[in-house]
Parts: structure tokens; sequence; C-alpha cells
């Protein structure tokens, strides 16, 4: 069984992906203190969380910050949030995220961001491992950016049916069988 993780405040926290387009594993990374912690999670768990990201972002009047990241160089890699972002180290995960269990939340009287997961598990145990990262707004900024970026480095989308393709195409729902290889 995995151990509960509270990291109060982050120094850093990232997504990324390890292997081959269509068969990649897509990770988050935290760390605190040059300890990193890594978990598994699904493609659109990152693409949810960094959706989330700027949509809390914009509720507490810090949206712009996204777009003064984005400003500064290279998908704002000047800045030292977006640089601890895309330093995935990649490394044992602890477990995979049960992605009904992803909460942020705003820390109004810290201006800090919460975000918590717990472990899937197969099986019915009494308490799944949890974790707990805290982060400023502007770590989350470089996340969102970060976690969208992964995911667009992966397969192109099928232009009628909007899944993913292989280098040699696939077959599209969307053809009604015509045309059973899509590239």
């Amino acid at each position: 069984m995995s151990q509960d993780v509270e990291l109060d405040p982050a120094d850093s926290l990232t997504a990324g992906a390890v292997g081959q387009p269509g068969r990649r594993v897509f990770m988050l990374q935290a760390a605190r203190g040059g300890q990193i912690y890594s978990w598994v999670l699904e493609k659109e768990q990152v693409v949810a969380m960094a959706r989330a990201s700027y949509e809390l972002l914009s509720q507490i009047g810090e949206h712009e910050m996204t777009k003064e990241l984005l400003g500064k160089g290279p998908l704002g890699a000047s800045t030292p949030e977006f640089d601890a972002a895309m330093a995935l180290k990649p490394d044992q995960p602890a477990f995979r995220i049960d992605a009904n269990t992803i909460t942020m939340r705003y820390e109004d009287d810290r201006h800090l961001i919460e975000i918590a997961f717990s472990e899937l598990t197969d099986i019915e145990i009494e308490m799944p491992a949890s974790v707990r990262i805290v982060v400023n707004p502007r770590q989350l900024a470089a996340f969102g950016i970060q976690g969208m970026k992964v995911v667009a480095q992966g397969r192109p989308t099928c232009p009628l049916c909007g899944h993913p393709m292989d280098p040699e195409g696939h077959v599209c729902p969307a053809t009604n069988g015509h045309n059973p290889r899509v590239r």
C-alpha cells in the first residue's frame, strides 16, 4: 500500500509523458526539498487538470498570469516556475491516480492552491493513499501550460472523428465502413 503525501508548499509541479506516442504513460510529478514524487494518470486527466488550472486562475483573477508566462520566451521557458514545470524526471510512480478524487481548491487566506487526489485501487481497502499538493498561482499556471504542451506532443487526431491516428492511419467510425483507413 502507498503512503500519504503532503507537500505544503511544493517546490514544483509538472505533468509529462514517457514512451512513444500511442503508448505513452502520463505522469504527474511534484517535488519538495529535493524529494521527487510521481503518480500515473490518464491523458484525459492531464487535459482536465490543465483546463481546471486556467479556470481556477480565472476565478481568482490570476488568469493573466498564464498569458504572462506564455509571453516570456518559448512557452514561458524563461521563468523559474515554467522551468520547474518542464523538469519531469521519470521515476517509479507511487500509484495510479483515481480520476474521481482529483480536486483543486483556492486557499484565499494564503493565496495558494491545493490539489488533492487519492490512489486508484482494484480492491476495497479501508483508506487508499492520498496526496495533497499546495502550489502558488504562478506554479499552477506553468503546470497548466506544460500539461497542454505534453498532450499536444502525442498522435495527431482524425479530422473526421477526433480519435488519435497512428502513422498508418486508423479505422474511422465517421466513415461508416467506407474508406476504412483514414490518413
